[in-house]
């Protein structure tokens, strides 16, 4: 089974300073990075994993934890990758672990990767108690997982629970919080594409930020 050390082995010849200082200030700084770019990794990641992936949930846990204990970027996103593609061992129960996740190295591109794409899969598959959770992060202090919970649903299409929505984004929509009112814009932008008319409505029914109108009717001008 592949292990952190196989991981850093395989990273640590990639190294590149260049890359490395231009990464950190896109991200503004908030994490050190090993300089590899996403072009490189995925080749890498490929051979990684012919290794063998996790079988269990624990061992999953075991070895994203491990990523995410570096203090490299890359390292994290391998972590998220993994999961990712193990996150069908994982349901409600685990919510509070994904918790910790989201609060751990916290910043959109680490939000955006596993809110909608593991915690909106868990919730879909238990929605009455992941949506009980979801409520806990939207009424959360953390304002990651207060765009988590809004995130959540970002991929649900025709299966959005409007009332969810609604309730979620009328609670923190007066947030001045730049990562708030660009995920409220960002999920009705892309709900949108399935319900153009409860997302017109909605915008006319409730005043919400500039950015979050913007955003929200985005695709709807280009049509």
């Amino acid at each position: 089974m592949l292990t952190i050390n196989e991981i850093k082995n395989a990273y640590e010849s990639l190294k590149n300073k260049e890359n490395q200082m231009t990464m950190e200030s896109y991200m503004k700084n908030n994490f050190p990075f090993l300089g590899i770019k996403k072009s490189e990794t995925a080749p890498v990641m490929k051979e990684l994993f012919k290794i063998g992936l996790p079988n269990t949930k624990n061992e999953t846990i075991e070895l994203v934890n491990a990523c995410f204990m570096q203090a490299e970027r890359e390292y994290h996103y391998i972590g998220m990758v993994i999961l990712n593609k193990k996150e069908m061992l994982f349901d409600t129960t685990d919510l509070s672990y994904l918790q910790q996740l989201l609060t751990t190295h916290s910043w959109w591109d680490s939000i955006d990767t596993i809110a909608p794409n593991i915690v909106g899969s868990i919730v879909l598959r238990d929605r009455h108690v992941g949506e009980s959770v979801m409520r806990e992060w939207n009424h959360s202090e953390n304002f990651w997982l207060q765009r988590a919970s809004l995130l959540h649903q970002l991929k649900y299409k025709d299966k959005m629970n409007e009332v969810i929505l609604t309730e979620f984004i009328l609670n923190i929509k007066d947030e001045q919080e730049f990562f708030i009112r660009k995920a409220i814009g960002w999920v009705l932008r892309e709900y949108s594409k399935t319900n153009a008319v409860f997302v017109t409505d909605f915008v006319e029914e409730h005043q919400l930020s500039p950015l979050s109108e913007r955003e929200a009717l985005k695709w709807l001008a280009r049509q």
